[in-house]
This record gives C-alpha cells, structure tokens and sequence, in this order.
C-alpha cells in the first residue's frame, strides 16, 4: 500500500491539469500570433472596411477571447531575434513571422502586451499607426506616444530590451535542469549497463561530472537548488546525480583542484553503482529488513568498487568512494576498514553528500525530514559518523535552512529559501510566494535577519514546512 500522504497526489493532480491548461494557452497564443500577422498584412493591401480585412479582424477576435478564458492578458515578448510568450521560446513562429520581429524591433518595441477589453476598432487604429513609417513614428515622439495620443489603452507596448536579462536568467535555469536530466539519463545507461555485465561508458559520466563542475562555478546556489529534485519511483537515479551535486558543491570550498574535483565527482556520481545487483523485493522493501537482507544491503559499496575496478579509465579514488562510502568518520560503518585512521577525504565528503539526500527524501520506509532536521542530524554526529570539519563548511554553504527548503515566516506568510548569507547560517534571504492566507503574491524576497531585528527574543522567525503538506514545489520558485 503507497503511504504516500494525499496531499502528494492532489499535487500530481494538479500538475496534470497545469499541464494541460498550459498546453492549451501556447496554442491559442500560437493562433493568435498567426491571425495578428494576417490582420497587419491586409491592413497594408486593403481599406480596413474591406471584406478580407473585416475576416481577419474578426478572426483575431475570436482567438482572443478564446485565449482570456486562460489568462488576462496576452504579452508577446521579443529577446534578440525571437518570439517569447512569457518565458517560452515560440521557435517556429520567430521563423515564420521574422518580418514582423524585425519590424517591431526596429519601430522601438521590445514587447506587446494585449489587454482584456481590447475591442475590434482598437486593435485596428493600433496596426494602422504601427503600419506608419520609422520616420515618421519617430517624427511624432514614438509609438508609444502615438498609443497615448490617440487613446488606445488596450494595446501596452514595452520598450526594447525589457525582457533580455529576464530571458536569459530562465534559459540559464532551463539549460541547467537539461544538464541535471542527462546526468540522470547518463545513470540510467550506466545501470543498464551493469545489469547486462557491458562495459561502462566512463566517458560520459566525465562529461556529466565536468557540466556540473561548471555549474557549481559558475552559480553554487543555483545548483544547489536542483539537488532539490527527487523522484519516489526512481531514489538511486536520481539520489546519484543530487549526491554529485551536493559534493562537488562541497569540495569546491575546499582547496583542490579541477582534476581532483572531477575524481571525486565520478566517485559521487557513481558511488551507488552497487545497488543496482541488489535485489528490487529488497532496495524496495518497505519494513525493515531481515538479518539477511541487511547484510546483503551491505553488499553493495564492495560490488560497486568491484564493478568499478573492471572499467578502463576509472582513477582508483573514483573506485575508494564507492568502497568506503558507508564507512563512517569512526570506521564503525561497513565494510570494514583495515589499517587506516579514517576514510579518504573524497569518500567522506561523498558520505556527507549521500546522507543528506537520504534523509531529505521519501523512501519506501520513511518519510522524508525537512532540509533543516537533516542538517541537525549531520551536526549531532559530527566527529562519528561524519568529518567535523566537513560538516562546519557543510553548514556554512548550505545554512541551517538550504536553498529549496519552503519556510513560514514569523508574518504567517510562505516562501522559499533563496539564497544563504554569508557569515549566518540562521538568517537566509526567503522568497515570499503566499500570503498569510495562503494566496499567492508577486515574489519578493525578504531579508530574515531584519525580521529578527524585529522579533521578540522568544520568537519563532523562521520554520520548515514539508512541501507535500501544502502541495508546492520548491524549485518552481528557483528560477
């Protein structure tokens, strides 16, 4: 029996239908962008009395109200040489209807935004000015103001490059859960691999850790947030690329260099590579496990250094990582370790890294714990089952309440953790995305140590909230 709560598929339920909802809106804006470049054609041919022009008008108009059973607004937005609706890129159509791109970007449009109330008349006497020449619309102070003068109120025009920065903040967004797929996809292969005794493809597991080694560089907190990804179906796949994730993250403050980086980093990638011999009736097993089905667990950190070992191109610290991952600070962990102190610093960093996740995801034998319990637990065995020193630079990168954790503010409203301050691990700055009342707002982002400023000593400022009792997901709010 799945016991998982029912919030969890309201919520599912609820992307379904945004899904859908959102599919339909494209495709009325698709329509809509078709019909307005007809009407502005004709327009240019014909007198707007004329049959055709009549036609294309009222077909416009169709779609338009068709299009505000959607939304309120329609905003086409104009980066570089493309067409955006909102924050999607409208490929085909930049193509079909770069005429009217470039028309717009040279009459000083960086976006047009359609309002509810727009009329049939309106949308005319607006084609027609946007029909005059550069000349002279510039002549008569822009169409801007040619807008204003002839009291057009429906049609808002946003000035060039309104959107550029925007846009790419998104695609940079875009680009990086695309990385986080394919190393997802890369895991995937890796295990088919395994199960069919095939030779591993290391390479592209060194693509994949050298992507996020750019991307912790480029924007560690960016990245964090995507280790926020988890899948119920798919723990080891996905627990793989987020353990990548958080130890390079890790690492990088700490001083090593590129090479030794991308050694650690196939280590994390593939220190679970074992559990793919375990049995399925086992890794799934929802009470706990049987004497023998513990030490078969066991297992898995000596099949995967084993695995490891019969692939050319692996570095044998790659290999140490999947051996000692589950070894402890103390060595009280398993396999045993003979003749050394400790572990190696890859595979406790690599340890540190898997914990986490673990505890902060939804396994068949437990619920996930909030960002900030997790935290609590690494700092409570720091110095037995985890590295001391590790766990302090841990903390102090992630804070008490890491990126992607969804808080309550002591001013009832919600949001979610958006970026740490250096030098306070307690006090991160919060996106706020509801109202006390739980209505959504327009984003801001709140400082929580000014709140604290504010509070009264006893006061609580800040506090976890599980993201499926509320039906949110966190990294919708990352971008």
């Amino acid at each position: 029996m799945d016991t998982r709560p029912q919030n969890w598929e309201n919520h599912r339920k609820r992307e379904t239908l945004d899904y859908f909802r959102s599919k339909g809106l494209l495709e009325r804006v698709r329509e809509l962008l078709k019909d307005f470049f007809a009407v502005k054609k004709n327009l240019l041919i014909y007198p707007p009395h004329h049959e055709i022009c009549l036609d294309c008008v009222s077909r416009f108009m169709s779609s338009f109200r068709e299009y505000l059973r959607y939304g309120e607004s329609l905003s086409l937005r104009i980066v570089g040489e493309e067409f955006f609706f909102e924050e999607r890129l409208l490929a085909r159509e930049s193509v079909l209807y770069y005429p009217l791109l470039q028309e717009l970007r040279s009459k000083g449009v960086g976006g047009v935004n359609f309002l509810a109330g727009l009329e049939a008349g309106e949308l005319v006497d607006f084609l027609r000015l946007l029909n005059l020449g550069e000349e002279e619309i510039d002549s008569r102070g822009g169409l801007a103001k040619l807008l204003e003068d002839n009291g057009i109120t429906h049609v808002i025009l946003d000035p060039p490059g309104t959107w550029e920065e925007k846009i790419s903040r998104v695609r940079e967004a875009e680009s990086a859960r695309e990385e986080y797929f394919e190393a997802v996809d890369v895991i995937r292969e890796l295990s088919e691999q395994v199960l069919h005794d095939r030779r591993l493809s290391v390479s592209k597991a060194n693509r994949v850790v050298g992507m996020m080694l750019n991307r912790v560089g480029e924007n560690r907190s960016a990245v964090l947030g995507l280790a926020t990804l988890k899948s119920y179906d798919e723990y080891t796949t996905f627990h793989s690329v987020n353990v990548l994730i958080l130890s390079l993250a890790l690492a990088s403050m700490l001083p090593l260099d590129r090479n030794a980086l991308m050694i650690l980093g196939t280590g994390a990638l593939l220190h679970d590579l074992g559990k793919v011999t375990i049995p399925k009736s086992i890794l799934g097993k929802r009470g706990p496990l049987t004497a023998a089905e513990w030490e078969e667990m066991k297992r898995h950190p000596v099949r995967g250094a084993d695995i490891l070992l019969a692939q050319p191109g692996v570095h044998p610290l790659s290999v140490l990582v999947a051996y000692e991952h589950h070894a402890r600070y103390d060595l009280s962990g398993y396999p045993k370790l003979n003749g050394v102190e400790r572990p190696s610093l890859f595979s406790r960093i690599v340890q540190l890294a898997d914990v986490y996740d673990a505890m902060t995801t939804v396994r068949p034998y437990q619920d996930a714990r909030t960002p900030d319990h997790a935290i609590r637990v690494l700092v409570k065995e720091k110095g037995t089952a985890f590295d001391p020193l590790l766990v302090k630079v841990f903390v102090d990168m992630m804070g008490l309440y890491p990126v992607g954790t969804l808080v309550r503010l002591c001013t009832g409203e919600l949001g979610v953790v958006y970026e740490q301050v250096e030098g306070d691990a307690t006090s991160p700055r919060v996106k706020i995305i509801r109202d006390p009342e739980g209505r959504e707002v327009e984003p801001r982002i709140v400082e929580v140590a000014r709140l604290r400023e504010k509070a009264s000593p006893d006061e609580e400022v800040i506090s976890s909230v599980r993201p499926e009792q509320v039906g949110l997901d966190p990294l919708d709010y990352l971008d």
